[in-house]
């Protein structure tokens, strides 16, 4: 391995080292008995996703903008990765979630 790929292999490990923490501060987040941080544990799970993504990004080689977008990530992904059209199912499906628990259709206090 080279000096350009190990470097590359760096930065991915860097980005999935961050995911990392963030997965595990949401998954200690969904732990609490009492006044869990549904929006702290939201913004973490986002994060993790979209450092997996750059990470991928990294590794596959693929200039990405400066950008917190999802589902811009993965339509650069898509180019790569067949894993993607699922993923865009699955963002689908959450952002409907996500509108259906703020209308208070998913849970009643």
């Amino acid at each position: 391995m080279n000096d350009i790929e190990q470097e590359r292999l760096r930065k991915v490990r860097r980005w999935l080292s961050y995911a990392d923490e963030d997965l595990l501060f949401a998954q200690h987040g969904l732990k609490l008995t009492t006044s869990v941080p549904y929006r702290l544990i939201a913004y973490h799970a986002q994060q993790c996703v979209e450092k997996c993504l750059k990470a991928y990004l990294v590794h596959k080689v693929i200039d990405f903008p400066y950008t917190h977008d999802i589902s811009r990530l993965l339509e650069l992904c898509a180019e790569h990765a067949a894993w993607t059209s699922l993923s865009r199912w699955l963002e689908k499906r959450l952002v409907m979630s996500c509108g259906s628990i703020k209308a208070g259709r998913l849970w009643k206090s």
